[in-house]
């Protein structure tokens, strides 16, 4: 990810999402990282929204992130024994002695992974890291073509409190994409209250859409299975108007990786 997360977003973050993606995933991604059979490792863990449910509720989980700032915010929220659970890794170039029986990549980590190279290394370096026939969890949205072509105006997607008393405000906008490189420049805004006023951070990143049958082949040459293709976080089929890709993969072990990138 070229843009890291800025320190103001790593404090929000959890505001801001327990209200706006708690109940599209949590449930789903729960559910698969305590019924797993054996360890866990998840990738892009930031401030812990799953990590610490999940350890909370016996699962044996490990997770990266590439922020030090997002995993400084999990650690506080974990018990002693347990900090060293999380440390700061960049998936691109995973390199682990553990195997694990699952590995999750939630709410689209690999959006901020844009090169096709490095998403085949990122892909090729979680089946080294899976156990025979582990699992590998991951989720895309799904491109508005209305969206790329036009960008999306400033809209507020929260308005809460950051502390009781204290307001915060997100607004989001995107430009048009950039069709070459399929990529979408998103800006996000926070204003929130502090004893000495208003104040407002501003943030912009790119993150890379993908095509269904783009990740299809990319699974595929990294030395994965692609067992499921959903259109939700219930299991659903890819429709026409399907917001997420679920992919479900399995580690295959009688292939070749065939990135030409060893």
């Amino acid at each position: 990810m070229s843009e890291p997360y800025p320190d103001f977003v790593a404090r929000f973050y959890d505001a801001v999402y327990a209200q706006v993606r708690d109940g599209v995933d949590n449930d789903y991604y729960l559910e698969a990282m305590t019924s797993a059979d054996g360890p866990v490792l998840e990738i892009g863990v930031g401030t812990g929204r799953l990590f610490a449910r999940a350890l909370r509720r016996g699962a044996d989980v490990r997770g990266i992130d590439l922020s030090a700032t997002m995993v400084e915010r999990c650690r506080e929220k974990l018990p002693a024994a347990a900090k060293e659970r999380v440390w700061v890794d960049d998936a691109v170039h995973l390199r682990t002695e553990r195997r694990f029986a699952l590995v999750v990549a939630p709410f689209r980590v690999l959006s901020h992974v844009h090169a096709p190279d490095d998403q085949i290394r990122l892909l090729a370096a979680v089946r080294e890291a899976l156990r025979p026939g582990g699992v590998f969890i991951f989720d895309l949205y799904v491109p508005s073509l209305q969206l790329l072509l036009e960008g999306l105006p400033e809209t507020c997607d929260f308005d809460g409190e950051h502390v009781p008393g204290r307001r915060l405000r997100r607004f989001v906008s995107s430009a048009p994409a950039d069709l070459a490189r399929q990529t979408n420049r998103v800006r996000m805004s926070f204003v929130w209250d502090e004893a000495d006023g208003e104040h407002r951070g501003d943030w912009e990143f790119d993150m890379r859409f993908f095509f269904r049958f783009e990740i299809e082949h990319l699974v595929t040459r990294s030395g994965l299975e692609l067992t499921a293709l959903h259109g939700d976080f219930t299991g659903g089929p890819l429709v026409a108007d399907s917001r997420e890709y679920v992919v479900v993969c399995r580690r295959r072990d009688e292939v070749r990786i065939a990135s030409g990138l060893d």
